[in-house]
């Protein structure tokens, strides 16, 4: 089987106990059919441990309950897995073995990437400003499972996500026309797989799209009104969007908002690389999902009002600090971003089902945002 991962990924190591914001709090557990089975059968005193925490569902997986203060119930005091600890690495759940890995598998090649909302993993992502690429390896074993998936779909869509990666590492052009160029662009890859015309299409240059006076800051405000809507994983996710609704609404008219952008946009300059990154990890992750519900443009309007998010997050942020945003900031909001949108599956069905409806998020809007 082909085994694709991003360049960076055999550097990563859970640091475990010296993880400023464990895993093992703040959302549920999700146990496995094969590793339920294997806890019910676990005897003695840690065996009645597990049980009377262990919720079984109809489909025979199950969940672990959450302590009182949001922790898994198998991490202790000195933030280490009891579990861990009496059974081995070898009987951990999917959930706690893989993650922050994500694995999607499409036909003979399986890809495996690291999820921002580790921040092991975040900082790792963002070091310096080397251009994400890819390794291939073959691992020698047979192919696990088959996917029921369009192969003309999917071979069209593996081309097309090879030119947005192009798009996406483009340094020739601003952060903002790479992120307008690749929505433009798989808008138009929309278009061809709503007709089932699987012909190779090429990127072009974004057209060019006059943005309303204030629709930026109009319209994500308006964003923000939907994302206070979202389950809470992390309460300083909470301290952070209460400094954008201080720094950028409430404190601040127009001409001071846009000018915080033009301030930031000039003293971030040599760190636009982090936004490129960010690009290529949603391209990365979900692009190849549209082979399972042909719906290419949602997945990259993830990493489009990511972007828009994350950069308000940033610009209140280094207006509250007095004009400076720091490499560890930058990845610990991308982290509560990632945790927040990403890792609770109810959030991350609401909001990728408003990307895929609502007009506040229609192509042409996000262009105007994009280019205000």
């Amino acid at each position: 089987m082909n085994i694709r991962v991003p360049y960076y990924y055999k550097d990563f190591k859970c640091i475990a106990d010296k993880c400023t914001d464990t895993c093992c709090a703040g959302w549920d557990v999700d146990v496995d059919k094969k590793s339920a089975d294997y806890y019910k059968n676990v005897t003695g005193e840690f065996g009645d441990r597990i049980k009377s925490v262990m919720v079984m569902h109809e489909d025979g997986e199950a969940h672990f309950t959450l302590k009182d203060n949001g922790w898994c119930p198998f991490l202790n005091d000195r933030l280490l897995c009891d579990l861990y600890t009496e059974l081995g690495e070898e009987h951990l759940c999917d959930t706690c073995a893989y993650f922050p890995r994500f694995i999607e598998e499409y036909g003979a090649t399986r890809e495996i990437g690291l999820a921002f909302s580790c921040i092991t993993a975040g900082e790792l992502m963002l070091k310096d400003d080397t251009p994400v690429t890819f390794e291939n390896t073959e691992d020698g074993k047979p192919v696990s499972a088959y996917n029921d998936i369009d192969p003309q779909l999917y071979f069209f869509l593996q081309g097309s996500r090879k030119k947005s990666y192009d798009v996406a590492r483009n340094r020739n052009k601003s952060i903002n026309d790479r992120y307008s160029e690749c929505l433009f662009y798989a808008d138009e890859l929309q278009k061809c797989i709503k007709k089932k015309k699987y012909t190779e299409l090429m990127p072009v240059s974004c057209e060019a799209v006059k943005a309303e006076k204030g629709i930026k800051r109009k319209t994500l405000s308006e964003y923000w009104n939907i994302f206070d809507k979202l389950e809470v994983i992390n309460k300083n996710w909470n301290v952070c969007v209460s400094d954008v609704k201080r720094y950028l609404y409430e404190n601040a008219d127009d001409d001071c908002y846009y000018a915080y952008y033009e301030e930031f946009d000039r003293y971030y300059a040599d760190r636009q690389y982090e936004y490129e990154h960010f690009l290529m990890y949603c391209l990365y992750r979900y692009f190849l999902k549209a082979v399972n519900d042909r719906d290419v443009l949602s997945k990259v309007k993830i990493a489009i009002v990511g972007f828009l998010m994350i950069k308000e997050l940033d610009v209140a942020r280094f207006v509250r600090n007095g004009k400076t945003l720091s490499k560890e900031e930058q990845v610990d909001i991308m982290h509560l971003y990632s945790r927040e949108v990403e890792h609770s599956y109810e959030n991350f069905e609401m909001l990728t089902g408003i990307f895929a409806k609502d007009k506040a998020f229609e192509t042409k809007k996000l262009l105007m945002i994009l280019n205000d």
